[in-house]
């Protein structure tokens, strides 16, 4: 026997009614709507955006920034560019600088009211409006100032320092001359001039300093064992600088001596002399001379002259990269008188970097290949690391690296060496 079937109402959702099927899910979706909509009603607006962000609809060109640094330091300073990957500000202490955007935590926005509108350009070597109408002599003065710097010839503590001090006297001068012709005006229409008008004013200011035309460093090191093998190793460097635009001239002396179980294992001196001379804003001529000796590498002595063509790759304060090519003639004479005349074609790099206050890394790469034989060349690379301990004193390490595929017969073609020194600047 069949079980009795029961009949049910049907559901609203098994309606066998299509506009019912079809219309069930749209008033559901309605209703879910409406709900979302009355509780996004009721939640709090956000808050709105920082100040301090930079906005598409208002350019920051002009406006006054203080920027955060990961490192901790902070840098305001007026916004002058951005790039894809560098942020340049001035500062009217340290001048322009471009500040990795890698490096950069954050931006606060100081000045609200500032307008919009295009940045002055630099004026000798960092930004300052006024200083577009500072007189020939103050503007040499600081492209000098500049120049040495670049040269590496004066410390970052030392550039800024020399630096504020011929704004501040240009600054003074300036006001006393504006008071002076506001006293003299005065007294033109017979009024009596004011406290800023003394007798006398004029010589009070200060005369800006002239930076220095002479620099240099001096280095020592030494490395002593007194184990079961005894060894002596001495190392000795000298620079003198001496800047005044448009010349340049560089002397580099230095020297190792040394001895391990009273067999000689260093002794060697090296001497240049480089003048560069400005052509142009990046281009300049140079010439270059050296001599020296090598016992260990069998070299008597030897000298070497070229000249050539360089170029400012880069040129900000904090870093400097140079790029030269030239001809180069080099003498060397061996042990037993053999003697070796070379003809080489120069290729080379200078590179300067200031990272921050305490630390600066200096590098120079040269490839010279033989103009009849290039497969025949040397390279020369050194590179230096200085840890600032005063604004005259640091530690130096050094990495010098010699190559040569003509070294005389039983002599490595690599020289590899690594020197650590306490180094003065004065």
């Amino acid at each position: 026997m069949l079980p009795r079937r029961r009949n049910r109402k049907p559901h609203l959702c098994q309606s066998r009614t299509p506009l019912l099927r079809l219309a069930h899910p749209l008033i559901l979706s309605f209703f879910w709507a409406l709900l979302h909509r009355d509780a996004a009603a009721a939640a709090p607006a956000p808050a709105p955006a920082l100040a301090t962000n930079t906005t598409a609809t208002a350019s920051p060109v002009g406006k006054i920034f203080r920027l955060h640094l990961r490192n901790g330091d902070r840098v305001t300073g007026l916004w002058l560019r951005e790039t894809a990957d560098f942020l340049t500000v001035s500062n009217s202490l340290l001048g322009t600088l471009s500040l990795p955007l890698a490096q950069i935590e954050r931006r606060e926005l100081l000045s609200l009211s500032a307008t919009p509108g295009p940045a002055p350009s630099p004026v000798a070597g960092g930004f300052s409006p006024a200083l577009a109408e500072a007189d020939p002599a103050t503007l040499r003065r600081l492209n000098d100032l500049l120049a040495a710097y670049l040269s590496g010839h004066l410390s970052t503590e030392q550039y800024h320092r020399q630096r504020a001090r011929m704004l501040a006297d240009f600054a003074t001068a300036s006001s006393t001359k504006g008071a002076q012709q506001a006293g003299g005006q005065a007294a033109t229409a017979g009024e009596s001039p004011g406290a800023g008008a003394k007798p006398g004013a004029a010589g009070a200011a200060r005369k800006p300093p002239t930076p220095k035309l002479w620099s240099g460093e001096a280095q020592l090191g030494t490395d002593l064992g007194f184990g079961q093998k005894k060894r002596e190793l001495y190392t000795g460097r000298l620079k003198l600088n001496y800047v005044h635009a448009p010349i340049r001239n560089y002397l580099d002396y230095l020297f190792t001596y040394g001895r391990t179980e009273g067999d000689l294992t260093a002794n060697r001196m090296d001497a240049s002399m480089k003048t560069d001379f400005d052509l142009g804003r990046d281009v300049y001529a140079y010439s270059l001379e050296g001599g020296g000796y090598d016992r260990i590498r069998k070299i008597d002595w030897r000298y070497e002259v070229g000249p050539g063509i360089g170029y400012h790759l880069i040129k900000r304060t904090n870093f400097v990269l140079r790029v030269e090519t030239g001809f180069h003639y080099e003498v060397h004479n061996f042990e037993n008188n053999r003697q070796e005349d070379l003809y080489y074609h120069r290729l080379a790099e200078d590179l300067r970097w200031n990272l921050g206050t305490f630390i600066s890394v200096d590098e120079k790469l040269e490839y010279l290949p033989e103009l009849t034989h290039f497969g025949n060349y040397k390279l020369r690379l050194e590179a230096n690391l200085k840890l600032w301990l005063r604004s005259n004193l640091y530690l130096n390490l050094s990495v010098i690296d010699l190559y040569d595929t003509e070294s005389a017969p039983g002599v490595g073609k690599n020289d590899l060496q690594l020197r650590s020194s306490i180094g003065v600047r004065f």
